[in-house]
């Protein structure tokens, strides 16, 4: 099955019948599990992980899912959210720190592969909430749950179609691969990139003071957005 129809199929899935019986959220109709299409009329090279959407992402998911999936997805990938987060961390990381050793053509294509040719999903599909007023909090044990059902078969799935990548963002995606993602990804050339968070509140881990992280966040960012030049 393509990653295509196999994502048509995910997409639908009722959490009441489908999601694991140990998760909380199982019950919890009104707060949606969160599904952005794949690339449409484009090669798809990657994937992008994060931890988890909240509940301020609620109305631009349900305006967006009620179109088509080109337009859903357009939808999500252009608002103010995680992929737009990405792009601006790695071209502020290439100008502080990399001496703009990537050109301004090398990041628009790097730009225009994110966008166009990868997957962006994450590691605990519901919404949360800090506040835990509409929503749970983000709780570990939801986010297993949750990957080892969900997100491992979207890797399989994906790596069928011979990607490229994985995008991880943030401490909790990379615990889980080390714990069940990268058994997954055993005999395959897929390259996985471990990224901070690209939120405003983890700023400092793109300005690490310690300089060998600074020099492994520039590898990672060098070999990822050569890897985005040709998407063909």
């Amino acid at each position: 099955m393509s990653f295509d129809n196999y994502f048509k199929t995910i997409s639908k899935m009722n959490k009441s019948n489908a999601c694991p019986d140990e998760c909380e959220f199982k019950r919890l109709s009104a707060i949606p599990a969160v599904w952005v299409p794949p690339p449409q009329n484009n090669p798809f090279i990657g994937m992008i992980i994060s931890r988890d959407p909240t509940t301020a992402f609620i109305p631009y998911y349900n305006d967006a899912k009620s179109k088509s999936f080109l337009s859903w997805r357009e939808d999500l990938f252009n608002s103010n959210a995680i992929p737009d987060w990405i792009y601006m961390r790695i071209e502020y990381f290439n100008r502080k720190y990399m001496e703009n050793l990537l050109s301004n053509d090398e990041l628009a294509n790097f730009r225009k592969a994110l966008f166009q040719s990868v997957y962006w999903t994450h590691l605990h599909k519901c919404c949360t909430e800090k506040l835990a007023k509409v929503s749970p909090k983000f709780n570990p044990k939801n986010a297993g749950y949750c990957a080892d059902w969900w997100l491992h078969s979207e890797i399989e799935s994906a790596a069928s179609d011979n990607i490229r990548f994985i995008i991880t963002l943030g401490k909790d995606v990379e615990r889980w691969f080390e714990k069940s993602g990268n058994s997954i990804l055993e005999n395959k050339s897929i390259h996985l990139y471990h990224l901070p968070h690209p939120s405003r509140a983890n700023m400092a881990s793109w300005s690490p003071k310690d300089e060998q992280a600074k020099r492994i966040l520039k590898e990672k960012i060098e070999n990822l957005v050569f890897e985005c030049q040709k998407i063909q």
